[in-house]
């Protein structure tokens, strides 16, 4: 009896690697999962990106498009991947940045005339450009740049997620994450996939205890998208409970918080210097309708004769999901990461204009981790869950890639 259930054993241990068999503290089981991840959901999409291209022909972007970033590939598969947002990062890593005050830039645009560009911060469009000396086309540097970060956010997820949910739960966040339905944001011509990786990275090294390390990945977060700066919060709650109770001195590792507002400090301060407006990104932001409001602003909107339509109902039903992650999340997740969520999604709802906010919201990765949660304690749950986001990815994919709208 003891033989055979130590056989038994033995064969489970085999199919799911225990962590002592991992090299090192990094180990070899993070890099596997997220190989077979990356895999497994990459090429279907490759796949329907090529269906679509077959059957239906490449879609042409609205005009003004073709002046931000120039024209479509010639490449299928890189054209699939260059929509909406990509044509202006592919305009900063051509020309630099350009700044012409708050330009209309979603109704009445003026095709050809002088530019504002600089709403797009500069560690992507920087990776995409030194990316380019390599490979030639910005716009293959910039696919390729996307599927590392990707692939590096995966890995990365799993040891973070690993620390509080074991190796079952650390798979099912990364499996989630590379499942849900605006997957294809993160191997795009886009900033989120880099965005994701450095935010995951920061945090993973405040969980470690390396402070130094993830004020660096901070720093880079903050200059990739604006948002990024808001990773201080679960880094430096981290630290505080790093230290010993009662004691506080000033270190490098509290020095090293810092690191992750300078990042923005830097961007803006170059803006000052290139235009002489000091908040010449808030300016050009209006030129997208986009200014700071409240959380209450989409409500208003909603309310409001005609305000509630198609759209104010998708706006709602993801503002919903975020709210039902908050709420389970307050138990599944760390304090810390908990207060990041909160603190990310009340700034995202407080933006006057919606457009991007199911994407932006799909960068935030405690989600994953609460998703992940559920999943542990209920893998009919965590199917389900994959399920409906593998039948979702598609359609979502389906509605950017054909310029209907830009999640």
């Amino acid at each position: 009896m003891r033989r055979k259930k130590k056989e038994r054993q033995v064969r489970v241990e085999e199919v799911l690697p225990a962590p002592s068999a991992a090299i090192g503290s990094h180990g070899a089981v993070p890099w596997r999962v997220a190989a077979v991840a990356f895999a497994a959901t990459r090429l279907p999409l490759v796949l329907f990106a090529w269906i679509l291209h077959r059957f239906l022909g490449p879609a042409s972007p609205p005009s003004e498009f073709l002046y931000h970033g120039g024209a479509p590939h010639a490449s299928w598969l890189v054209d699939a991947f260059q929509k909406w947002d990509s044509y202006w990062f592919l305009n900063v890593v051509r020309e630099g940045y350009h700044f012409y005050g708050a330009q209309e830039q979603v109704r009445g645009v003026v095709p050809g005339g002088a530019e504002t560009n600089i709403v797009s911060f500069p560690l992507y469009p920087f990776a995409v450009k030194a990316a380019s000396w390599l490979f030639g086309d910005p716009a293959v540097a910039g696919l390729i740049v996307s599927q590392i970060a990707l692939f590096l956010a995966l890995v990365w997820l799993y040891r973070l997620a690993r620390l509080d949910l074991g190796e079952g739960g650390a798979a099912w966040a990364v499996w989630l994450f590379a499942v849900q339905p605006w997957t294809y944001a993160f191997s795009a011509i886009h900033a989120e996939s880099l965005f994701f990786a450095l935010t995951v990275a920061a945090v993973l090294a405040a969980r470690q205890g390396r402070f130094v390390l993830a004020g660096m990945a901070g720093f880079l977060a903050a200059l990739t998208r604006l948002p990024g700066v808001l990773v201080l919060v679960p880094v430096a709650l981290e630290y505080s409970v790093s230290r010993p109770p009662g004691r506080f001195r000033v270190d490098r590792r509290f020095l090293a918080l810092g690191l992750i507002p300078l990042g923005l400090v830097l961007y803006f301060g170059y803006l000052w210097r290139l235009t002489g407006h000091p908040f010449a990104y808030f300016t050009a932001q209006a030129g997208w309708h986009n200014r700071i409001a409240g959380p209450w602003v989409h409500v208003v909107r909603w309310l409001s004769p005609g305000g509630f339509n198609g759209q104010a109902l998708f706006e709602l039903g993801v503002i919903a999901f975020m709210i039902g992650a908050l709420i389970l999340g307050y138990r599944f997740v760390r304090r810390s990461y908990w207060i990041y969520l909160l603190v990310s999604v009340l700034v995202l709802v407080s933006s006057a204009s919606p457009l991007g906010l199911a994407r932006y919201c799909a960068g935030l990765f405690p989600v994953y981790l609460v998703l992940a949660g559920l999943a542990a304690k209920s893998s009919q749950a965590g199917r389900a869950m994959a399920a409906i986001f593998a039948m979702s990815a598609p359609v979502v994919y389906f509605i950017w890639a054909g310029w209907v709208f830009s999640f």
